[in-house]
């Protein structure tokens, strides 16, 4: 998997305001032992030709929830996380329109300006469109030459697939698409993203005292053993890192949804 920067090293944020729900989940899988030799067991397949990167990107999809496409010239690209429709709601789902519904036109991805990728995912068209400030994510269930209608589940997901249908529907009148439905905001994007480095400290070692110190007060260095135990710090540094396994090794699918 991709090297990760040095956990005691701040987090730059700059440019990181397009950063979406779906990018900060990635961070937590691609940091699972268990998705990790999966996929390289993956990238080995496509590079002895035995499946293709699709294919390879289809079942750890389809088992994981989301993958980096296994594509070896692109592996480990943060901009080519694909999520399962059922789990994302910001994904965009084109099916055949209903043959009376005489508004509905084929879909044309010349007409959506950069595309950033096109994948066969379980037979399906997948196209990632990029945008500056947040890319979006079409799946297309029929042939994109029918006319095409976008479906949207009835739930508590409904109004995220409205305002991704939306920023589409902006992008084909040629108009700017604007922010993405599933942009944490600034304190939940630094806190998820502190939590990202509390896994990376944990996973080299770093005791718990020295995570403290790092990541919420300096102070705690000089701290006796008794007054370490009782600390508010190590009760943080404690909760922080539980939080963080439990996105690594499964919760990272709640992300997905903005939760």
């Amino acid at each position: 998997m991709p090297s990760a920067k040095d956990w005691r090293t701040p987090v730059d944020e700059t440019g990181d305001d397009a950063l979406q729900y779906r990018d900060i989940a990635m961070g937590y899988l691609s940091r699972n032992s268990r998705y990790q030799a999966d996929y390289v067991r993956a990238l080995r397949r496509v590079k002895r030709r035995e499946i293709t990167a699709d294919d390879a990107t289809s079942a750890l999809v389809r088992r994981w929830g989301m993958s980096f496409h296994a594509a070896p010239s692109s592996a480990f690209d943060p901009k080519l996380a694909i999520a399962r429709p059922d789990l994302a709601p910001d994904n965009i789902v084109l099916a055949r329109a209903p043959p009376d519904l005489a508004s509905a036109q084929p879909f044309d991805v010349a007409a959506l300006g950069s595309v950033r990728a096109k994948m066969a995912l379980e037979g399906r068209l997948h196209v990632i469109l990029a945008d500056a400030d947040g890319d979006a994510h079409i799946w297309v269930l029929d042939s994109p030459d029918r006319p095409l209608a976008a479906m949207l589940p009835f739930g508590a997901n409904l109004a995220i697939g409205l305002a991704a249908v939306e920023r589409l529907r902006r992008r084909l009148r040629g108009l700017s698409a604007g922010a993405p439905p599933l942009r944490p905001p600034p304190s939940r994007r630094r806190h998820l993203l502190t939590l990202l480095r509390v896994l990376d400290g944990h996973q080299i070692g770093a005791s718990r005292r020295e995570l403290a110190a790092t990541l919420i007060d300096a102070a705690v260095r000089a701290f006796s053993a008794a007054e370490w135990v009782e600390s508010r710090e190590r009760k943080r540094i404690s909760r922080w890192l539980t939080e963080a396994i439990e996105l690594r090794d499964g919760g990272y699918t709640r992300l997905l949804c903005g939760d």
